[in-house]
């Protein structure tokens, strides 16, 4: 049984998505059901309305969820304090691939705003049906390939959008269109993003934040009574684009995708299944878009390649009071990285060399109802395998050759082939208090494996899946995985005019993999050699994570209403004093919008407070509190065509994100080892055009 809470999706749609959109527009859904275990926080985009180049960036407007910036178009999702391979990211039904080992190419960053139809943050403790590894939370983002039609007629159905961003003199546009009827549908889009360096307070630029970005797809999709299946391709085309906050910037990332989703019903059995096969080129160098290294000697290209195949079947029929669900998925990847110096022919290190991390997975999960409470509970058991070829570096001098040749010879002497098995377990719980509140409760065992940087990083680099924090790493052959117990309590309240939806949770994660300070004095001699600090090292602590989140809001009258989101997360070592690194301080959003018919008005404060509960390890600095106020409006000027446009930093104030990276990138207003600031005041306007 489900409770539409009608009046909650309305008034927490400005949360995710305020102050950008009107109900005249196409509305963004928000499903809030009551008494549903797990939330689902559903943002369907109108396109061009929002000033957006990273898909990542609605993140901010969830509860609890952040995003981690290295450059303009390169966001790692944030939820209640973890990130990266922590969170899971399903882009059309699939696990996300990464090609570059710093997350140059994020999961989002394949869902380009324009082109996005929704994304889906499961709030609280994800199913286990949801995904493989979701120790942190999961989301799924989908491209919007567009609806089949109501009849046997065909229709042409689409939209082109245009966006301009003043603080980048950056411009977006994109094109979606299809073909369909009742039983068959094809779809094509395409999308541009472009823009210069950012500005910010002051009239400075930060250096090396152009970007330069295109996406490319194709579908097909057919379905009758019974059955349906949709096969689509698609391109990821990043060309020339910086990553201040890291080593390296991007020359090129080509990304490739087919897949196929496929559902039939047989009697009350409804069966359910993808494919999907991905590959990654990744170019990336240390010269072209920075400050290039004062010697010949340092000058650096990577280039690397990954390519996964993953699929899913589940089986879902009713059982007692509900529905059982039965299935089974697997995700084969390999990554290759290789540096080179285009100054000499002779050097060459195997970063990375046919790393290769497979998952397989069962799963059983039922959902139903037991008396008065609605429940949800599953098991699924993982089986992680984990190897890599024999790497190497050539071309080095004196000291730097020896020791990197010591290091290579351990690792290839090393245990590089491991399998990981555990069993992840999550119940979800709800049940009506009053008629106005429902109560929700959440227990979890979840698990995740090392990923191939922190086991296969041999050389000690600043290859760390975008951890940012300008350290060199040395990844561990000795990990285990880590293993997270949680438990959420939380309450849906809604009356005629007022509404909130507060969390409270507490995780445990035992064996959490950080840097430490490395032990091995190979990798300290040569790490000093590189960028004159030692190496940190991957290895398995013990951590909790605790914090409490909510949207909230109040209807002031028929056309005038406030809507906010409030998120809270502490992060801290167990077995050292120490806090973890990069989590998001105490931050709050409020809207004052304002809606009559064709037109839509917004106030919007953006609040962070200051961040001193830093990491040592990591020399993570602090950062002040901040505040910024956000105009915008938009207008329905035909049945077809929205215009829309806003000014955000209204007051040009300069700023510090705590979870932007240090700037590396010496051709920039902003010094090197600085916090890259928040972008200046930026006014945008945009236009779409339905048919």
């Amino acid at each position: 049984m489900k409770r539409d809470i009608s009046v909650v999706a309305t008034l927490l749609l400005s949360t995710l998505t305020a102050p950008t959109l009107a109900d005249h527009a196409t509305p963004e859904e928000i499903e809030v059901t009551g008494i549903q275990p797990t939330t689902r926080l559903t943002l369907d985009t109108e396109p061009g309305e929002l000033p957006l180049v990273d898909t990542s960036a609605l993140l901010k407007r969830v509860p609890g969820a952040n995003v981690n910036s290295n450059g303009p178009v390169t966001g790692i999702a944030q939820y209640r304090g973890l990130f990266g391979d922590r969170v899971s990211i399903h882009i059309d039904h699939a696990p996300a691939l990464t090609g570059g080992p710093n997350a140059m190419d994020a999961p989002l960053t394949y869902t380009p705003p324009l082109l996005l139809k929704s994304l889906v943050v499961i709030r609280g403790i994800a199913p286990v049906s949801a995904a493989q590894e979701s120790l942190g939370g999961h989301m799924t983002a989908s491209l919007d390939r567009g609806e089949f039609g109501d009849d046997e007629d065909f229709d042409v159905s689409g939209s082109l959008s245009s966006r301009f961003n003043g603080v980048s003199d950056g411009s977006s546009s994109a094109l979606k269109s299809t073909l369909a009827n009742n039983q068959h549908k094809l779809s094509a889009l395409f999308s541009h993003d472009e823009g210069d360096d950012t500005r910010v307070g002051d009239d400075d630029e930060i250096g090396g934040s152009q970007y330069r970005r295109g996406r490319y797809d194709l579908s097909y999709g057919w379905r009758n009574d019974n059955s349906s299946i949709e096969i689509y391709t698609g391109e990821l085309d990043t060309r020339d684009t910086g990553t201040p906050a890291l080593p390296m910037d991007i020359n090129y990332i080509d990304g490739d995708t087919v897949g196929t989703n496929v559902s039939t019903t047989l009697g009350e059995v409804i069966l359910s299944g993808h494919l999907s096969y991905n590959h990654v080129d990744h170019k990336m160098d240390n010269y072209s878009q920075r400050t290039a290294p004062d010697s010949l000697a340092r000058y650096r290209i990577n280039n690397a390649t990954a390519h996964n195949t993953a699929w899913s079947l589940q089986a879902r029929w009713p059982v007692a009071s509900g529905y059982l669900s039965v299935g089974t998925d697997g995700n084969e990847t390999v990554h290759t990285a290789t540096i080179t110096n285009p100054n000499s022919a002779l050097f060459e290190v195997a970063n990375f060399n046919d790393a290769e991390r497979d998952t397989y997975g069962v799963f059983t999960e039922w959902e139903g109802e037991i008396g008065e409470w609605h429940v949800q509970t599953g098991a699924r058991v993982n089986r992680v395998k984990m190897d890599s070829e024999s790497v190497g570096a050539s071309g080095m001098m004196g000291m730097m050759a020896m020791n990197a040749d010591m290091l290579a010879s351990a690792f290839n002497n090393g245990d590089r082939d491991e399998d990981f098995t555990y069993l992840d377990l999550a119940l979800n719980l709800s049940r009506p208090l009053t008629d106005s509140t429902t109560l929700n409760l959440g227990l979890g065992r979840k698990n995740r494996a090392p990923s191939y940087q922190e086991r296969y990083l041999w050389l000690p680099l600043a290859a760390t899946g975008g951890l940012a924090d300008g350290r060199n790493y040395i990844g561990n052959l000795d990990l285990d995985e880590e293993t997270a117990h949680e438990v959420t309590v939380g309450i849906d309240w809604q009356t005629g005019k007022a509404w909130a939806t507060p969390q409270l949770f507490y995780r445990r994660i035992d064996d959490y993999i950080q840097g430490v300070p490395s032990d091995n004095a190979t990798a300290n001699m040569l790490s000093t050699m590189m960028s004159g600090d030692t190496a940190l090292m991957f290895d398995n602590v013990d951590a909790k994570m605790y914090g409490a989140d909510m949207g909230y809001g109040y209807m002031i009258s028929a056309t005038l209403r406030l809507e906010g989101n409030l998120s809270y997360v502490r992060g801290k070592r167990r077995d050292e004093d120490d806090n973890l690194y990069r989590v998001a301080p105490l931050n709050n959003r409020l809207s004052l919008i304002y809606e009559q018919r064709a037109l839509m008005l917004a106030l919007e404060s953006v609040l962070y407070a200051s961040q001193n509960k830093v990491s040592d390890f990591n020399q993570e600095e602090k950062t002040a509190g901040y505040g910024i106020l956000n105009l915008s409006g938009s207008y329905r000027l035909t049945p077809q065509l929205i215009l829309s446009g806003g000014v955000e930093n209204l007051f040009d104030n300069r700023y510090e994100d705590h979870l932007a990276g240090y700037n590396r990138n010496g051709d920039s207003d902003i010094g090197l080892g600085e916090r890259l600031p928040g972008a200046g005041r930026n006014i945008y306007l945009a236009a779409t055009l339905h048919w």
